[in-house]
């Protein structure tokens, strides 16, 4: 575990929902996008890997395989449409 003075703290208001789904829509420059919850990733699983596995189905906006401090998938990721209808 790195000393105390390495990490860095970030401190602001508690955000309501509809103030988080704001922020995240201006980051994304997309209000109408779905993110999915996908499960039952391989351990091999990476993003690039995610992106491909749901590219037929429309644009992705972006993908994460989540990792363990190993590098090895947890088996569940995330992908972000570009609309309701691609996902």
């Amino acid at each position: 575990e790195p000393p105390p003075e390495s990490l860095t703290l970030y401190v602001g208001r508690a955000q309501t929902k509809a103030e988080r789904q704001k922020e995240f829509r201006d980051k994304t420059g997309d209000s109408s996008g779905v993110n999915l919850y996908v499960k039952n990733l391989e351990d091999e699983a990476t993003d690039e890997s995610l992106k491909e596995m749901f590219d037929p189905f429309g644009e992705v906006v972006s993908c994460t395989a989540t990792r363990d401090a190993d590098g090895k998938c947890r088996g569940f990721g995330f992908v972000s449409f570009k609309s309701p209808d691609e996902a």
